[in-house]
Formats: C-alpha cells, structure tokens, sequence
C-alpha cells in the first residue's frame, strides 16, 4: 500500500483529483500539520494522504514521525494524531507529500466525517476558517431572535446609562474642586445684634445682664489696678458670651451681646486670613448642621482684624431659622460664581455634588 501511495500521480489538489489507494479524492480543505514542533500549512488532504508545504528538509524524505492535523472552525479546532512518511519531499519548492501510516486507525472516522461533510457542501471554507452550512429549510427560532434583539438593546441602554453616570460622578467631583469651598472653621448662631467686648485686659468685678439702658452692663478691674464700666446703650434682649463674674478677659474679648427683642438669628464667626478672599467671593453660603439640616445664607459682613489675625464675618440666612438652632454651629461651604457658559452644567452636577459632600461630611 505504501508503494502505491508513493508513486501515484495527481492533479492540482484544487481540481479534486483522484488517485492513490482506492481511489481517494485529494481536497483542499484549510487545515496545518505540525511536525517535531514545526509547522506546515495543508495544501490538500484525503483518508490516506495529504500535500503539506513550508520550509523543507531534505534529510526528511522517508522519515516516520506523528503528525498533529489539525482542522480550524468557528469557535473551536479539531486536532488528529495521524502516523505518517515524508515523500516527495521538495525543498526548493517547498512542497512535501505524508502517506499515512495507519489509514483505518483511530483518526479514520473523524477524518471521514470531515471529508464527506466537505464534499456534500456542509462544510463551507472561510478563509482559513471552517464554517458548517445551516441545514436546508432551518429557520431560527422563532422567539431567538427579538430575544436577541432586546437583549442587545438592553445592554446598550445599560452601556450609555453607567456613561452618563460616570461622566455626572466625573463633573460633580470637577465642580466640587473648582466651584466650592469649604472654611476650616465653623460658624455659631446666636441673635443678629452688637458685641460688648472688654475694654482692657483684667477681671470681671461686675457683671449685670439684666441692666437697663444707661446702667453699668459689666466692669473691669485691670492689671493697672484701675476700675473701668461698660454701660448698656439700650434695652435689648443680652447674651452672655461665655463670662461671668471672676472671669479673666483680655482686651477686645466680647463679653455681651446685645440685640433686639425682635431680633432674628445670624451666624458669626472668624475665618483664616488665607480664607478671607474666598469670603469676599462666595456667590452664596451653604450651612450645614450637625443634626443634618441644610441651610441657604448670604455674606453680610467682613470685620477687621490685626494682620495674620482671624477675621470675623457674619453670615444672613436667606430663611430664618428656628429657634432650638441657637447656639448650634455650623458647616460653612462656599459657592463660588459659576460663568454664564456652565449653569446648564451646574444643574445637572449639583446633585451628585451634595451627594458627595454628605458622604464626606464627617
């Protein structure tokens, strides 16, 4: 048998001769061989030969080795173990002929299987690829493909719905850096009205905050010794600021704060002097409490302070506030103006901004 297959004579494989044992037809199917870890593309194949062509020993005409053919689909691959002799063996044209050794062994169904699926059309080649041809008369399922269809619109609207999430999460946290600023230090609420600050440095002799108008409010006995009054300029409604008879003051250091009865609450406090020009800035002031109440307010005022000193402010809520917040502090968040081209942004981005800023709140 080996004789026969050695000297038989063929066409081109594209012309599916037939010769050899039993006259096997030679087909071009795409398949590669591998040989001691060398490989060769197929050129044409049948059940007890095949045409391989690559870079040609010469030394391999008449060696036996174990061949690894295999055949490349969609999605997957078949590889068949085939024994099998070099001859014809063309190294200036790079062309080899393998007669194999065992044409009934273990490979022979699979490799019929493929040869016959070749000749009846349900193998149709794609390249370098095999494809198998649907049965005649097939049709999908009738359900497959709308369940396709609105499987892959569903995804789609998924795919752009993370988008534009990520692209909100993105110009919130842009706008968080860029348009908003939060002080180091918070605000306290207490009636809008004036300040008695002590006069000079020295002890509370005298505290009185029921006084009436043109009476003694407080005095001050100081270091020099002298004996110094602070009288109340009006009937108003007064806070004590955290004195009381005995204290130690120094110059300057409120002492009362007066107001009037029908006063409404404000926030004060004081602000670095690296934070002072983002104050005078702020397009508006967000407030934040500690039981989680949010408030709107303004910038009413900037005071005066020695330099490198805490510059106190005073802060108006657009609403008034209730009147358990006395005494409460505050978170204090800038809004810095945002330019006529971005409000359309700022909409869309101040959500997921008070979102974020909650998160962070401590």
């Amino acid at each position: 048998m080996d004789q026969a297959i050695t000297s038989t004579t063929r066409q081109s494989p594209a012309a599916l001769t037939w010769g050899g044992p039993a006259d096997h037809p030679m087909l071009d199917i795409p398949f590669h061989v591998e040989i001691d870890g060398r490989q060769y593309k197929g050129r044409s194949i049948s059940l007890v030969r095949a045409e391989i062509s690559g870079l040609m020993d010469p030394h391999m005409q008449g060696i036996e080795r174990l061949a690894w053919v295999v055949f490349r689909f969609q999605g997957y691959t078949v590889g068949l173990s085939i024994e099998v002799r070099l001859e014809d063996v063309d190294p200036a044209k790079g062309m080899a002929a393998l007669a194999f050794l065992e044409p009934t062994g273990d490979h022979l169904p699979q490799l019929r299987h493929l040869l016959n699926s070749h000749i009846s059309g349900d193998l149709v080649t794609l390249g370098n690829v095999l494809t198998v041809r649907p049965a005649a008369g097939a049709k999908p399922k009738g359900g497959a493909a709308p369940a396709r269809r609105i499987r892959k619109f569903g995804g789609t609207l998924l795919l752009l719905a993370l988008t534009a999430l990520l692209l909100g999460l993105v110009a919130s946290k842009v706008f968080q850096r860029v348009f908003t600023y939060r002080l180091m230090t918070p605000a306290v609420v207490g009636l809008d009205g004036r300040t008695l600050a002590a006069t000079a440095t020295g002890q509370i002799d005298f505290l009185d905050p029921e006084a009436k108008a043109g009476d003694v409010a407080f005095a001050i006995r100081s270091n020099t010794g002298q004996a110094l009054s602070v009288v109340m300029p009006c009937d108003c409604r007064v806070e004590v600021l955290g004195v009381e008879a005995g204290s130690t003051v120094f110059a300057g250091d409120p002492v009362l704060r007066i107001s009037d009865p029908d006063a409404a609450l404000v926030l004060t406090g004081t602000a670095l002097p690296e934070e002072t020009l983002e104050l005078a800035q702020a397009g508006s002031v967000d407030l934040r409490f500690a039981d989680g109440r949010e408030v709107s307010a303004q910038l009413a005022g900037l005071g005066s302070a020695a330099p490198g000193e805490p510059v106190p402010f005073r802060i108006v809520p657009d609403q008034p506030l209730a009147e358990d917040l006395a005494g409460q502090l505050a978170q204090v968040t800038l809004r810095r103006p945002v330019p006529d081209l971005l409000r359309p942004v700022t909409g869309f981005a101040q959500p997921l901004t008070n979102t974020a800023e909650k998160a962070d709140a401590p």
